[in-house]
């Protein structure tokens, strides 16, 4: 047994599923915010995105990015299904969410 089939006993389940999902996106976006508007406050940053809806597609689309690695590892690698129904439900909701953003 390795080391990813023990996570796997620990980790594969939906609650988990859920909660990277909701969590991997914060990361995406602090991480493309500070690489891309590392000299942005959070304030002058929120303004930014406000302004035109051209300016938020690049950071509201990047902070979905790791869900999706996070989905080809779970899925087609490691084999946790209840984890990836979790991930791929919040992925959904969250994308959602995202395309709203972009159009309005």
């Amino acid at each position: 047994m390795g080391v990813i089939d023990n996570l796997g006993k620990k980790l594969d389940s939906r609650p988990m599923g859920i909660v990277f999902g909701l969590v991997l996106p914060v990361f995406g976006f602090v991480i493309f915010w500070q690489w891309k508007h590392g000299a942005r406050s959070f304030d002058e940053l929120y303004h930014f995105l406000a302004a035109s809806p051209n300016n938020r597609n690049d950071l509201l689309v990047f902070s979905v990015i790791p869900n999706l690695l996070l989905f080809y590892l779970t899925n087609f690698r490691w084999r946790w299904d209840k984890f990836t129904t979790g991930l791929v439900g919040v992925t959904i909701i969250l994308s959602v969410v995202v395309a709203s953003l972009i159009l309005l």
